[in-house]
């Protein structure tokens, strides 16, 4: 008989951490599950650590070759027999009514395919902060990431249609969720915190820093692409440009990334108005940021200097944020 429940828990090099993520899940308060351990070719003792556990929910699967992160949970994927998946890390916790409490969620709530949870951060000041309503997590996909990848459990059809992108890593996830919510599926968060989240040096994300921003970049594109703006006047560089600053900018491209913003205001999307004007107010401001990185004096007198420069207009355009 299938369990209700595919657990895809990826590990490499993790022995630090992986006895007490494997127990977390062996406590859930729903116990009707598969926990589906891959281990990418540990070279420390994880995987022995892994073998010490004699539960029959157990499959654990050593790769032959370390192929990674991505390659790891597409397997998964494939194999899940459950009709619902759920995510796990090797260094994470999770508390235990997390499956129980987001299974019947999703059973009273057929609309949402996927649905994350809050998360207690150690080792960081962290806070994700996310929102729970699928319009607002729509929104806020503008801005980044917004489900706790390890936290999530979601339908498994939805999984196996459109699985993760082994290019995207390390932010897959932000890829899976923008894919998602670009094509009209619905995702939910809960607001209570079930799931214990590790910050600390050797995470993927802080090891492939750069090649996660680029990643996520696009991402990030894809989402402002739901407006409906001139793709000629604006192409996919200054876009990027706008929405994402890496870099210090001129007074010509502050200018020119304002009218952007002003436009998309008034274009057509799928968002909410008010969510809308609070993503606009944000980037307004990064993009203020990356203005004043380039000049060689104190804040204060940039803003004036901004002021003059820019208009009234614009000026309370940027002081208009949300927070």
């Amino acid at each position: 008989m299938a369990p209700k429940i595919s657990v895809l828990l990826p590990v490499y090099n993790a022995a630090s951490f992986i006895g007490e993520s494997i127990q977390s899940i062996l406590d859930q308060t729903e116990s009707d599950f598969e926990l589906l351990i891959i281990d990418d070719c540990s070279t420390d003792n994880s995987f022995q650590i892994i073998e010490s556990f004699q539960d029959p929910r157990i499959i654990l699967h050593k790769k032959k070759l370390n192929s990674g992160y991505t390659e790891s949970l597409n397997w998964g994927i494939d194999q899940a027999r459950g009709k619902y998946i759920a995510r796990m890390d090797a260094d994470d916790v999770s508390l235990p009514q997390r499956f129980e409490k987001q299974l019947l969620f999703l059973e009273k709530n057929q609309h949402i395919a996927m649905c994350g949870t809050d998360a207690i951060v150690k080792g960081s000041n962290l806070k994700f902060n996310y929102p729970c309503e699928p319009e607002a997590i729509q929104a806020n996909l503008l801005l980044g990431s917004s489900l706790i990848h390890p936290s999530i459990l979601g339908r498994a059809e939805i999984f196996k249609a459109h699985k993760y992108n082994i290019a995207k890593e390390p932010a897959e996830d932000y890829d899976l969720f923008t894919r998602l919510a670009a094509s009209g599926i619905q995702l939910a968060n809960l607001e209570e915190p079930l799931l214990i989240y590790r910050v600390h040096t050797n995470q993927i994300s802080k090891v492939q820093n750069q090649k996660q921003i680029g990643s996520a970049q696009q991402s990030m594109l894809r989402m402002f692409k739901l407006f409906e703006y001139d793709r000629i006047q604006y192409s996919d560089e200054t876009v990027l440009s706008y929405i994402w600053p890496t870099r210090s900018i001129n007074r010509g491209q502050l200018k020119a990334g304002l009218v952007f913003f002003e436009q998309l205001k008034n274009s057509k999307h799928p968002f909410t108005k008010k969510e809308v004007l609070k993503v606009i107010r944000i980037k307004r401001y990064n993009l203020f940021k990356a203005y004043v990185k380039q000049m060689n004096f104190g804040t204060i007198k940039a803003s004036f200097l901004a002021l003059r420069l820019l208009g009234l207009s614009h000026w309370r355009q940027i002081l208009k944020l949300s927070y």
